[in-house]
């Protein structure tokens, strides 16, 4: 696809001092940056990083595939490729003159920014592929190949739509093969004879599935405190009333029956709040004084216990030929994704290893990248299908074979063939001792868990038998 370098019809460009960067459209707000500011929900990955949705240059000809180009192609951020007509939030827009803000956090020469916005006839429950959008861009503006400065703004003259419709904001790098794919989920207004107003005082999150017994209420606050008479609450009477998006659609319906002054849902091309199955806002009338709304949920059922236990993990490894693989297995009784790290005393992730468990065991095998003698930690950490998160850390010393700080045993083990010179890990401290010679070598396998006089480096009398290495 050819490249545009002059500014289309109706699009100029402003620009204020700064640094130039890697970036997200942040006026109006695009579905990434309200992944991060809280305004959509359950987005995975994007809420971390709403400047990074970066794929191969050259849309529409070239670029993302169809049905992942809201993600650019991104397996880490494909949370954003959902597709329905009330899955993300949407900000007010009208025909005619509108302005495009892009906040930038790492500098690249730009070859230029296209905006494209969906057809009339698009089909808002499809995943979002080139069929959805007029392929002509209706703004272009032209970086000059040069590097934009901080935020940029560009004056873009929007076409007459109606109802729900989505903009793609793409920016076009001049110094690499790549650009930065933004989409802005709006609703036109379409000149009805307005609602009364309505601010946005609060969201029903879909975050968890919920039990027979449970229940969600809404909180509902002005200046003064709380206004417990303007509480919702739903009792969850079946699996079916629990789950996720099916509750929040409960909760906002009811408050829209309940409640004069509140409505929940999505506002619809009409004007009308109408709630959905999935994340609702809540919004307050003018002059009611509400300020804001927040969900409660109470658990009254208690969860189900869910663990997972480690078998064959040592307290110590040696490197042999700068190598070490950490090998274990763990048992789960319930699903779970697992995964193990492993850092050194600095904090330096060595190795991972992950796992999907349900109610059975896995092996495990760390492979270390460049792994050194000393002290570690094994974290693992378990992610329950209800988004839980279960972690055990586990302490293992590290030494090198051939050289000081390498050992024979980890004490307690193989105690009766201690003898002089043997060189015994002290798990307790990460020290290694060494048995003295004849006539003390006989002390070092003097122990029991009653009597610890000798035992090295803690024992009362350790340096009777052992000598620190």
């Amino acid at each position: 696809m050819h490249h545009f370098t002059k500014i289309a019809a109706g699009c100029t460009l402003l620009a204020s001092a700064g640094v130039s960067a890697h970036g997200y459209i942040e006026q109006p707000e695009s579905r990434n940056l309200l992944c991060k500011q809280g305004g959509n929900g359950n987005c995975g990955a994007i809420q971390w990083e709403p400047q990074s949705v970066e794929g191969p240059s050259g849309f529409p000809a070239r670029g993302p595939a169809d049905e992942v180009l809201a993600s650019a192609g991104l397996a880490q951020f494909g949370e954003l490729n959902e597709q329905t007509s009330s899955r993300w939030t949407k900000r007010e827009l009208k025909a005619g003159a509108n302005v495009f803000r892009w906040q930038f956090t790492a500098n690249h020469a730009t070859r230029n920014w296209r905006y494209y916005i969906t057809r009339a006839d698009w089909n808002p429950n499809q995943k979002l592929g080139r069929a959805a959008f007029d392929l002509t861009p209706f703004c272009v503006v032209d970086g000059g190949m040069r590097q934009p400065p901080k935020q940029v703004s560009h004056n873009c003259t929007v076409p007459p739509r109606s109802g729900y419709q989505v903009i793609l904001g793409v920016w076009e790098i001049g110094d690499t093969p790549n650009s930065f794919y933004n989409l802005v989920d709006v609703m036109f207004k379409d000149g009805a004879t307005p609602p009364p107003q309505w601010s946005q005082a609060g969201t029903i999150y879909p975050s968890l599935d919920l039990n027979i017994g449970d229940s969600v209420a809404s909180r509902v606050f002005d200046a003064a405190g709380e206004r417990p008479e303007l509480q919702t609450k739903v009792l969850i009477a079946s699996a079916a009333d629990g789950q996720r998006n099916n509750w929040s659609h409960l909760l906002a319906s009811r408050i829209n029956a309940e409640q004069p002054l509140l409505r929940a849902g999505q506002i619809g091309q009409n004007g009308v709040v109408n709630p959905v199955y999935g994340q609702n806002t809540v919004y307050a009338k003018a002059g009611s004084n509400l300020t804001r709304v927040e969900v409660q949920v109470n658990k009254e059922t208690p969860p189900s216990v869910s663990d997972f236990s480690v078998a064959d993990l040592k307290t110590a490894y040696v490197i042999k030929n700068g190598q070490l693989s950490i090998d274990f297995s763990v048992s789960a009784n319930a699903e779970m994704e697992l995964g193990a790290y492993l850092y050194d005393g600095a904090g330096v992730a060595k190795g991972f290893a992950s796992a999907a468990l349900n109610n059975n065991s896995a092996p495990f095998a760390l492979a270390l990248n460049q792994p050194k003698a000393g002290p570690h930690q094994l974290v693992l950490k378990a992610t329950l299908s209800g988004g839980t998160l279960l972690q055990k850390t586990f302490v293992i010393n590290l030494s090198e074979q051939g050289k000081p700080g390498a050992y024979d045993f980890t004490f307690p083990a193989g105690l009766t063939s201690y003898k002089a010179g043997s060189r015994v890990l002290q798990p307790k401290d990460g020290k290694v001792y060494v048995c003295k010679p004849f006539p003390y070598n006989g002390y070092c396998v003097q122990w029991s868990p009653q009597a610890t006089h000798f035992e090295p480096g803690v024992g009362s009398n350790w340096r009777d038998a052992w000598s620190q290495q």
